[in-house]
């Protein structure tokens, strides 16, 4: 890999294990909705301005070398941003295990992609690890033994999605609910999460939970009544006139959401 390292300190947008993440609104970068590549920093950066938490940079085509430097443009447009506001937004690497560990960024596996143990074990310990999870089968294989387990699940698709056609039959808000409680009850006896990272948007101990699939202004509030941490979207900011406007109205629906009665509490 050539050297893509940033001419800057990306410190800002990187934090240890989760510690005081906010993980309300997760965006998830696509350079096809974003109108290419080179969009793509300057999306990041104004949807941070709007309250976006998490960042991760997912681009399935080209050669490592040129989604590390791509990958840089990403986390230094969202330090800056975070300069700008005082927070601390992580970046997140889709899929390549390689260009996270070589930038210093967090990474995030599908069910397809790497296998969670063999990433877990390509991350320096200080770095986050997020997994996909589409059933209550994957969930309880990620989290059995007393191996590490994941920092964060995208709980997918909560709602049938054209931005990925390769997923499972739709969760729907319960079976979103009924996943991010299974996660947030978890405690690992192996160091693979906290009991309590003083995290943002959700259940104090546990593996944190993000619900991902057809999510748009409209079906914010039911995800909110849910014990999810937050939300994540690709094509709500991604294809937005305004990101930073699109960012805002999402994360305030989020919390207007919060105030209503939850329609998910267990039986």
């Amino acid at each position: 890999m050539s050297d893509a390292r940033p001419d800057r300190d990306v410190g800002e947008a990187r934090l240890d294990r989760g510690a005081g993440v906010d993980w309300r609104l997760y965006l998830v970068t696509d350079p096809h909705l974003g109108g290419g590549r080179d969009a793509v920093p300057g999306i990041a950066y104004e949807a941070v301005l709007g309250g976006v938490g998490v960042v991760q940079v997912r681009d399935k085509e080209g050669d490592d070398d040129e989604f590390a430097t791509h990958a840089v443009a990403v986390a230094e447009a969202v330090a800056r941003a975070c300069t700008e506001t005082g927070r601390v937004v992580p970046v997140f690497v889709n899929d390549r295990a390689d260009v996270a560990r070589e930038l210093g960024l967090h990474l995030h596996v599908g069910q397809r992609d790497i296998p969670f143990a063999r990433a877990r074990a390509a991350m320096p310990d200080h770095l986050m690890v997020g997994l996909s999870i589409e059933s209550d089968s994957q969930l309880a294989a990620a989290l059995a033994g007393p191996g590490p387990v994941p920092d964060v699940i995208g709980v997918s698709p909560v709602w049938a999605t054209a931005t990925k056609t390769d997923t499972a039959a739709a969760l729907g808000p319960e079976g979103a609910d009924r996943l991010a409680r299974a996660a947030h009850a978890h405690r690992s006896a192996g160091g693979g999460v906290r009991e309590a990272d003083g995290g943002v948007g959700g259940a104090a101990g546990g593996v944190r939970a993000v619900g991902i699939g057809g999510i748009t202004p409209a079906t914010v509030a039911q995800l909110a009544a849910t014990e999810l941490d937050g939300i994540c979207v690709v094509s709500a900011i991604m294809a937005a006139p305004d990101p930073q406007a699109a960012a805002a109205e999402l994360l305030a629906r989020w919390e207007a959401g919060k105030s209503l009665p939850s329609e998910h509490e267990p039986a």
